[in-house]
């Protein structure tokens, strides 16, 4: 049954599946032809919102647990509409010890049947950025303590936060020295201070409460979608609507894994193919791919659109002056949003970063051909990319971009900026052989560096000479709108970074400069 009109509801403890039922005259009268539910799955103990799951093979117990959502879906059945349940294959809730899996990980460590669930970095303790204080200082003022919870030893902190014992040390937990159990356990106790710096683990963007997923993980997704195939396979949904699918290692694989899996099952009589949406991000101009095998998105460009329309464009220019008289900055948004860029990853993902540039540099010193590559070239690449990158995030898997990448770039070629002024201004004009021409150019930064890239380039008036600013790569979202010093070298080519990794890292040695997008 393909939806016509979705009416979504918020399911919490104090509104449940049982509450749900009232409305469905209403909603049928209007039209609706599905409900939209939020998620249905186990989430934390009075959570309001449910995407804080800790278990997500069973329905919410104060939701009204799987008898009240076949009621409900009953009750909708009889007016003729079905159900379409938000998932959060991204995330799980770790906070408060509700989470059995998370719970396991904490008390045998790798050893844990669910290690490979999270994404955490084993080289270290895992680390729980949860005290609001050092260590020495909440253990000397009470805050830690053993306490025994349904006959186990565990710790727990601030009569809050409930903390698994590895099994060998139950025994003894009571009568231990506090500091030395700590200090024996799979994970480090740390300030909440030190999450942004030190946490080796995926969160959800920076909150600390909810823990990546390895959804990539075969075991991974099958545990965790097993229920909506068995609810779809019994005719309670007709499909999902997938939360935060950008925040998965592969977007594009997961969902045609998805779809793959929804359709394997037999619909019951009467329905059609399983209905797929997906919250996903769009930039301005940036297609949805076609090849996911999703049926659109949950609507966030539409509502862009929608809202525009509330807005008075002259209403810009004034608010713009007052930004700029108030904050003593540009009244321009590009400026603005480049430092918001620089800010956000030098404080709240200094982490992530950093591990990530560790990763290139293993990469680069496996290989003589990156020889002198450092950890600073690397990071300031990294760095430099990041803040101009022109959509929410690209999708390349592998050595060839996927169409979904290629759509981007060739969506994105025309320039946001006008001409150089700078040029026209020196009586310089852009070279017509090339300003909105497309051109085939290879790497010239160093030799066998890739094959020929495809290139639609425009001349702009860069510091020290005249250049050239990229405009597309469409093998590769990941060099859009470098601006490039022109240099010659061998022939009188060109150099125009090449879309690999290499050229990102001689980005950053000083090979060519990136401009302001």
């Amino acid at each position: 049954m393909t939806p016509r009109a979705t009416y979504r509801m918020q399911f919490h403890k104090d509104f449940t599946f049982a509450d749900a039922e009232a409305q469905v005259p209403y909603l049928a009268a209007l039209g609706i032809s599905h409900l939209y539910a939020s998620p249905i799955t186990t989430a934390r103990t009075g959570s309001t919102h449910g995407y804080d799951v800790v278990d997500p093979t069973r329905i919410n117990p104060e939701l009204g647990g799987e008898d009240g959502f076949r009621r409900l879906v009953d009750r909708f059945a009889a007016h003729g509409m079905g159900v379409i349940v938000d998932i959060v294959p991204n995330h799980m809730g770790v906070a408060g010890g509700e989470n059995r899996w998370w719970h396991d990980v904490l008390a045998r460590g790798e050893q844990s049947d669910f290690a490979a669930f999270f994404d955490i970095d084993w080289r270290e303790k895992i680390v729980l950025p949860i005290l609001g204080d050092p260590l020495r200082q909440v253990i000397d003022e009470g805050g830690l303590a053993v306490e025994t919870i349904d006959g186990t030893p565990m710790l727990v902190a601030y009569g809050e936060h409930r903390l698994p014992l590895r099994p060998e040390d139950r025994a003894t937990a009571a009568t231990d020295d506090l500091a030395t159990l700590v200090g024996r356990q799979h994970y480090r106790l740390a300030s909440w201070r030190t999450a942004n710096d030190d946490l080796n683990w995926r969160r959800f963007f920076t909150i600390n409460d909810l823990a990546g997923l390895r959804a990539e993980d075969a075991a991974v997704f099958e545990a965790t979608h097993a229920l909506f195939f068995r609810l779809y396979a019994e005719g309670l949904i007709d499909g999902v609507r997938v939360d935060h699918v950008d925040g998965l290692t592969d977007p594009a694989g997961y969902c045609r894994i998805l779809r793959t899996r929804f359709d394997a099952i037999e619909p019951k009589a009467g329905r059609g193919p399983a209905y797929i949406v997906i919250e996903k991000i769009l930039a301005e101009g940036e297609p949805l791919a076609t090849d996911w095998g999703v049926d659109g998105t949950s609507g966030y460009d539409f509502m862009a659109q929608v809202t525009a329309l509330l807005h008075d464009p002259a209403g810009a220019e004034p608010l713009a002056a007052l930004w700029a008289e108030v904050s003593g900055r540009s009244a321009k948004f590009e400026p603005e949003e480049l430092r918001a860029r620089q800010e956000m990853l030098s404080w709240q993902f200094e982490g992530q970063l950093q591990r990530c540039v560790e990763a290139f540099v293993a990469l680069a010193r496996s290989t003589p051909a990156c020889d002198g590559l450092t950890a600073g070239m690397i990071r300031r690449a990294i760095e430099r990319l990041l803040w101009v990158f022109p959509v929410y995030r690209t999708y390349g898997t592998g050595d060839a971009a996927p169409v979904a990448d290629a759509a981007i770039s060739r969506d994105r070629t025309r320039p946001r900026h006008a001409p150089s002024r700078a040029g026209r201004r020196r009586g310089r004009r852009p070279d017509p052989r090339l300003a909105g021409g497309r051109r085939t150019w290879r790497c010239r930064l160093r030799r066998g560096c890739g094959p020929p890239v495809p290139a639609i380039v425009r001349t702009d008036r860069g510091e020290g000479g005249r250049g050239h600013r990229i405009l597309s790569l469409w093998p590769a979202a990941l060099a859009q709108r470098r601006r490039v010093r022109s240099r010659r070298v061998r022939g009188g080519q060109r150099r125009i970074p090449c879309p690999d990794a290499r050229s990102c890292c001689r980005l950053a040695a000083g090979d060519a400069r990136v401009g302001d997008a």
